[in-house]
């Protein structure tokens, strides 16, 4: 009698990329830190539970703390053979944590969510006046304080374009080692409707703390602390100092992650 053999079915990985918001208020950033909770150690915890394994994921860049987030994006390997709607109402499942998976894709094998990446756009949340308590966990409210904005959308046009915007990165250059300090940036303006104004900006991609020390130096031209032909000398000097704070990080948002695939 012939023994028949089960065949072995090979549980191939695939490679998946989501797309997340979150409320960055309670979280230390999202990079995984030896203590504390963050959002990829939250999201990593969530994936172990439903695949009984642990799942690394890689984010396309990281969020400090305080910061939030509408498109964050990370792709992950994993082997699942049902459809990505269910993978997302299962990672929606249980306490949110103030994180909402908004969706999943498969995509290509040697897709990376990082490297991929052909640009971001982040907004940035101003309150002219007293926020609400509740409202100024999501924007940097400004009291009393007036801001000249004509001189702030002066400034946002002097800066855009390709440069080095070394200037605007992190005191002592923490998280810009071996990162090429050129951007383009495409977008960068100053909205205003009502009490909100909204500063907007989108570039193929960001030195670390780039956007909200742009925000403070259109901050310090807004005061009358700094001409726009000053921000603009700033830049080109391509020195890391003072004179252009970082703008808190309760203010920022970011908005979304570009990719190939992603329509004009």
């Amino acid at each position: 009698m012939t023994k028949k053999r089960k065949a072995k079915v090979e549980l191939k990985e695939e490679r998946f990329l989501a797309t997340i918001a979150y409320d960055g208020t309670d979280y230390l950033g999202w990079q995984i830190q030896p203590t504390g909770l963050t959002v990829q150690s939250f999201i990593e915890e969530r994936l172990a539970r439903i695949f009984k394994k642990p799942i690394t994921v890689i984010g396309s860049g990281r969020t400090d703390q305080g910061v939030h987030s509408e498109g964050q994006c990370f792709h992950f390997d994993a082997f699942w053979r049902h459809s990505t709607t269910k993978l997302t109402r299962a990672l929606r499942s249980g306490e949110s944590g103030g994180i909402l998976v908004r969706s999943i894709r498969r995509v290509h094998p040697k897709f990376h969510a990082r490297f991929g990446s052909k640009g971001k756009r982040y907004r940035y949340e101003i309150y002219l006046g007293h926020a609400l308590p509740w409202d100024s966990r999501y924007c940097l409210a400004l009291g009393d304080r007036k801001l000249d904005i004509p001189a702030m959308r002066k400034a946002a046009k002097l800066l855009l374009g390709k440069h080095d915007f070394t200037a605007f990165g992190a005191n002592h250059r923490q998280g810009m080692e071996n990162e090429n300090p050129v951007k383009h940036l495409r977008r960068l303006d100053v909205r205003v409707k009502g009490k909100r104004i909204t500063i907007s900006t989108e570039s193929t991609g960001y030195l670390y703390k780039m956007v909200r020390r742009l925000v403070g130096g259109l901050l310090r031209v807004g005061r009358g602390e700094m001409t726009p032909e000053r921000l603009l000398a700033y830049r080109k000097e391509g020195q890391i100092t003072a004179e252009v704070p970082t703008a808190p990080a309760r203010g920022l948002f970011m908005e979304k992650v570009f990719y190939d695939f992603d329509k004009p």
